[in-house]
């Protein structure tokens, strides 16, 4: 199973604010973007659906931003992936409602297995919490430029293999 680029940043933005979590400072979509040199245009669209979802909270203004809605600990990451994904379509006679073009259909028993694996997946996920996500916390943070008392840190020397342009 593969997970979109869309699932990923969604991931990443999560893991990010949960690292301010405990100060409840807002962060910009413009921090998250620069930390991880992605685009803010995909941040908004994954800042929006997670808001809808009730994982974030967002203030606008300008002195606005985005923080988690609920604590770190009560946010599983297959809860999160389920939102981002929608669609666990694994092959087309997973497809409700689709009519399979596959000649050996009623005689198929891989779809029960795959969903069986897919079901097996998602409970590993299910398990995970987007705490449990970051392993050593203070060492993300610093990766990520953000201090321990949750405020943003713009780096005097660039970050070796960072590249400046962003992807997207």
């Amino acid at each position: 199973m593969r997970l979109t680029v869309y699932t990923d940043y969604t991931l990443r933005v999560l893991m990010y604010l949960s690292l301010r979590h405990d100060s409840g400072t807002l962060s910009t979509i413009e921090e998250i973007a620069d930390a991880y040199d992605i685009s803010r245009h995909h941040l908004m669209k994954i800042v929006h659906q997670m808001g809808n979802a009730g994982l974030l909270e967002t203030v606008r203004g300008r002195s606005g931003g985005v923080r988690l809605a609920r604590d770190p600990e009560a946010i599983s990451i297959g809860m999160v992936v389920r939102i981002a994904e929608g669609d666990f379509s694994l092959v087309e006679c997973f497809e409700s409602g689709k009519e399979t073009r596959c000649a050996i259909s009623p005689a198929c028993n891989l779809t029960r297995g795959l969903r069986r694996a897919l079901d097996a997946f998602m409970l590993e996920l299910d398990r995970m919490t987007l705490r449990d996500a970051v392993a050593a916390p203070s060492v993300a943070a610093s990766l990520l430029g953000i201090d321990q008392a949750g405020r943003k840190v713009i780096p005097l020397v660039p970050v070796p293999g960072k590249a400046r342009g962003r992807a997207g």
